[in-house]
């Protein structure tokens, strides 16, 4: 008898204790699986619940608004009727201009406000409408490190001639196949945007960018996405920083890192510019680094003695090269920020490509960075030189220099601007 019954306290402290492990484990999962429900089993051949790793997002609270107006402008409160009409058109006037200069770009325009435009204008959704992504892979299956480059990076297989004829009409440049129909002005078809079309389309924007109540529209739906999201952050913030953490050999530090749209002359900091100036002038201070148009050649102590500066004169504040508050929106300043001291010959000397000394000094700078970015292992950037098109040779000039110095870095991308000047 009382075997027993130490037998039914025991059996029913063990099935407490399992439920516990059981609602724990629920509670576990439930930040990183959907809400398929409780009960579901992990292995089924159902193919409703055939989820794949990539589909397990975590299961944050939602937030749904519902009543008869749930667009967050207010239409029956204070925006009328015809205001919210108008905006609704031009705003869908927009986007389809967005998505014709995309689609001439040759780039991937969202697919669902793809199927909202194809709704309006009750044409079908075709395959070039959507997007194609890559086969999506796990975590396990994705390497920790980055592919090292191999062989030489300057070798490349140079595509056999076209034998294309390039030749302007109206101002617009048209390939043709052979000289034969370039007599003929039969360019290869290729769409684009006549001058006409662009000035209509651009006038028509800044008429949308002037509208009074399509701007009172867009304001009151951004303010009210953006609460949606606080207060999404507000629900969800802990849940997001666990789903975070769960992520294996990632944090902050070792994932990976790309600074864009960062222009060469301004990849180091003030800093590293300043000690970098310092070591040439004492390692460097006999070479000769310019020569003026009527012939005279200067030494770097020269071009410093003519500026009254020594090496102990120099600190980052006489460089005056951070771009600070004072920048912002006054593109001349901005750019004024790239003479060291204001002055262009020192610009010339160590961040040009093209000077006296062939752009060795901008080259071993940028070999430092790049030096840093690889010892640091999961930072990159992409680094931009223009191309101001003032001569043929501009191009193979830069890959001399280029190729010469050695430039190239596994944690860099190199981007060729041409400015609007």
């Amino acid at each position: 008898m009382f075997a027993g019954a130490n037998e039914s306290k025991k059996w029913l402290r063990d099935n407490t204790i399992l439920l516990r492990a059981a609602k724990d484990l629920e509670e576990r999962r439930s930040h990183y699986e959907p809400s398929i429900g409780p009960g579901v089993p992990d292995h089924t051949d159902d193919p409703l619940f055939n989820f794949e790793e990539n589909d397990f997002v975590p299961h944050f609270q939602r937030v749904s608004i519902s009543g008869e107006d749930t667009s967050g402008v207010g239409v029956y409160l204070q925006v009328p009727l015809e205001d919210l009409q108008q905006a609704s058109q031009m705003l869908v006037q927009a986007l389809v201009i967005r998505e014709r200069y995309m689609n001439n770009s040759k780039q991937s325009f969202p697919s669902i406000t793809t199927k909202f435009l194809r709704s309006i204008d009750k044409r079908p959704v075709t395959s070039n409408d959507e997007v194609q992504h890559d086969d999506r892979k796990a975590i396990a299956d994705h390497p920790v490190h980055a592919p090292a480059s191999r062989g030489d990076p300057w070798e490349c297989k140079f595509p056999p001639s076209k034998n294309y004829t390039i030749l302007p009409i109206n101002g617009v440049f048209n390939v043709f196949a052979n000289e034969e129909d370039a007599k003929n002005g039969e360019p290869l078809p290729y769409s684009y945007p006549d001058l006409g079309v662009f000035v209509r389309d651009m006038n028509l924007l800044c008429a949308m960018i002037a509208d009074g109540p399509l701007k009172s529209f867009c304001y009151r739906r951004l303010s009210y996405l953006s609460s949606k999201f606080q207060l999404h952050v507000l629900l969800n913030e802990l849940r997001e920083l666990a789903s975070q953490k769960a992520v294996p050999h990632r944090d902050f530090y070792n994932i990976r890192k790309v600074d864009t749209h960062i222009h060469a002359a301004s990849c180091m900091n003030q800093k590293h510019l300043l000690r970098f100036i310092k070591k040439t002038l004492k390692n460097h201070a006999e070479e000769i680094v310019t020569c003026s148009k009527n012939g005279e050649t200067m030494t770097l102590s020269e071009v410093f003695q003519s500026m009254n500066l020594t090496t102990y004169d120099l600190s980052v504040d006489m460089l005056d090269v951070h771009a600070d508050r004072n920048t912002f929106h006054r593109f001349d300043k901005f750019n004024a920020k790239y003479n060291p001291i204001g002055e262009s010959r020192l610009r010339e000397v160590f961040l040009k490509t093209d000077n006296y000394l062939n752009g060795r000094f901008f080259a071993s700078i940028i070999k430092e960075v790049a030096s840093d970015l690889e010892e640091s292992k999961y930072q990159n950037a992409e680094l931009r030189l223009s191309i101001y098109g003032k001569s043929p040779e501009e191009w193979d000039k830069l890959a001399k220099w280029a190729i010469q110095s050695d430039v190239y870095s596994d944690n860099v991308r190199w981007l060729i601007q041409i400015p609007r000047l």
